[in-house]
């Protein structure tokens, strides 16, 4: 055997090319629909495992790595000890040392457990047996990392044994045995790092946990808020760096009580769910973000200007050094149906988004991204939309209430157009409408100024209408793209032949720009024959 075989991280490239995507054999009952998950089949390094002593190790770690269940405890004893009926395994009697050496010695081999259902195919005497190894020295899955709860109703006397210091990622989506997660999972895991939680009406629960826990670098709490003391313990963390949570008047309330100033001075990704913006506003009114990358605000009910007002600025302030990369705010409905809310989102809806809105953005000088997909009505005139451009020099995406009417008067023309990418050179996305009216006269020389778009622009012009006569002008106008990449909205009231002569456009520009890298082919190969 080569001297290379010896080398354990060399074998452990190697077998992790010998997986297999399969569906493990357990069928699971969730919320009363079946699931099944996929999995990594292993047949090919249990060959291996059986090859040669140097694989054997290497093999079996990998083999037990990761379980999606914990019917692999049951099925590495010899079958005479075991049973399966109706899809659930259980015991014929109580495990002896010799047995339980022969589950131990795989249970450390295990590094997660990335997808663990209530009852994991076991039946409850099973589980309870696993509860209770002979041995007192530590929990069943010592080197454990990972754990991804998901209702563990029958497994909870096993629940102590997936705690240990080494755990690092905790995944929590169950309601049941609430109580015992804090003293469970919050004084054995010292070192988790990355936190999910699932967990609606448990805040304090929550909380508790990560009060615990002080080396935290994500959490993602979608459906539950924070306590005050918990929002404070993060502040003061110097590792978290991505946070997601639900915010609620009442911790807001909390934190302003005590007049503090919180502080996340690592926090790059920041995801809020909130009812309304007047809540976020005014919890962001007692944050600092000095480094903060990403902010994304999903929001239950339209924002009015005067929230938007407050957001912009409380965000402009809590920004110390204006480091934003990227803005979402986007308004969900939870029936999944906007006619539903239609009396609630006019009521509730800013007349206009205008230029006054948007400025605090304009403090923003390395901004990227901006999405604000809000019900609501734009007025942006092609000299606010060129004021802002100034101020994003690298902003790649430009996306304002894309499923809704901008005023007549906000349109960019074509010329203005051209000012906007010379202003923002790495542009790739833009909805706008565009004014073509009067755009007639064929451009002479190069229309953008020697600029192109990049492959990977993608122009949305709404419902901007078009003429026919300015057909030919704009297919010159963009067939310097390489790939000319734009699309409608197709609203109420919007004439299909618009539609039909942007598809128009669309097809000139691509068959002039097909045209023209054509002939540039054909002089390149001239020049080569002709030197």
């Amino acid at each position: 055997m080569h001297h290379a075989f010896y080398i354990q991280e060399i074998l452990l490239n190697i077998f992790s090319h010998c997986h297999v995507l399969r569906y493990p054999w357990p069928l699971y009952i969730v919320n009363g629909t079946s699931e099944r998950s996929p999995y990594y089949a292993n047949v090919h390094l249990a060959t291996l495992a059986r090859t040669c002593r140097v694989f054997k190790e290497p093999a079996l770690d990998m083999i037990w790595a990761e379980l999606y269940d914990l019917t692999p405890l049951v099925r590495c004893l010899p079958e005479t000890l075991w049973e399966k009926l109706q899809g659930v395994y259980s015991l014929k009697k109580r495990l002896e040392q010799t047995e339980w050496d022969i589950v131990l010695s795989y249970a450390h081999r295990v590094r997660a457990l990335p997808r663990l259902h209530a009852s994991s195919g076991l039946a409850i005497d099973c589980v309870e047996e696993f509860s209770k190894p002979p041995t007192s020295t530590g929990p069943l899955f010592p080197n454990l990392r990972l754990v991804r709860l998901y209702g563990p109703t029958n497994i909870a006397p096993f629940l102590p044994h997936l705690a240990n210091p080494k755990l690092t990622v905790l995944a929590l989506q169950f309601t049941d045995n609430a109580g015992t997660i804090v003293d469970i999972f919050g004084e054995r895991c010292p070192a988790v790092a990355k936190f999910y939680a699932t967990l609606e009406d448990l805040v304090e629960t929550i909380s508790g946990l990560i009060c615990n826990w002080q080396n935290l670098r994500l959490v993602e709490c979608c459906d539950s808020g924070l306590t005050a003391d918990a929002v404070s313990h993060l502040a003061r963390s110097h590792h978290l760096l991505s946070l997601t949570l639900e915010v609620h008047d009442v911790a807001v309330d909390q934190i302003q009580a005590t007049s503090s100033t919180l502080t996340f001075w690592a926090l790059r990704d920041f995801v809020i769910h909130s009812q309304s913006l007047t809540s976020v506003w005014r919890f962001f009114h007692h944050l600092r973000v000095p480094v903060i990358y990403d902010v994304t605000i999903c929001l239950r009910a339209c924002p009015t200007a005067t929230e938007l007002t407050s957001f912009f600025v409380a965000l402009r302030e809590a920004c110390v050094h204006h480091s934003l990369n990227s803005l979402s705010l986007f308004v969900s409905f939870e029936s999944g149906d906007r006619s539903t809310d239609n009396m609630e989102v006019e009521n509730s809806t800013p007349d206009y988004l205008k230029f006054d809105l948007l400025r605090p953005l304009a403090t923003f000088v390395d901004i990227q991204s901006i999405v604000l997909d809000i019900p609501c009505s734009v007025d942006l005139s092609e000299n606010n939309l060129l004021c802002l451009a100034s101020s994003w020099p690298r902003l790649e995406r430009f996306q304002v209430d894309s499923n809704q009417d901008w005023t007549p008067t906000s349109a960019i023309t074509p010329g203005g157009f051209v000012l906007l990418l010379e202003r923002c050179r790495s542009l790739r996305v833009f909805d706008f409408m565009f004014d073509t009216r009067g755009y007639t006269e064929i451009p002479q020389g190069h229309p953008w100024r020697g600029m192109t778009m990049p492959k990977s622009m993608f122009l949305h012009f709404l419902n901007s209408p078009i003429e026919e006569e300015s057909i030919e002008a704009l297919g010159v106008f963009f067939h310097v793209a390489p790939h000319p990449n734009f699309s409608l909205s197709v609203a109420e009231g919007l004439d299909l032949p618009y539609v039909d002569r942007w598809m128009k456009v669309y097809s000139l520009a691509r068959d002039l720009w097909g045209e023209r890298r054509d002939l540039r082919w054909s002089l390149a190969r001239g020049l080569k024959l002709h030197p």
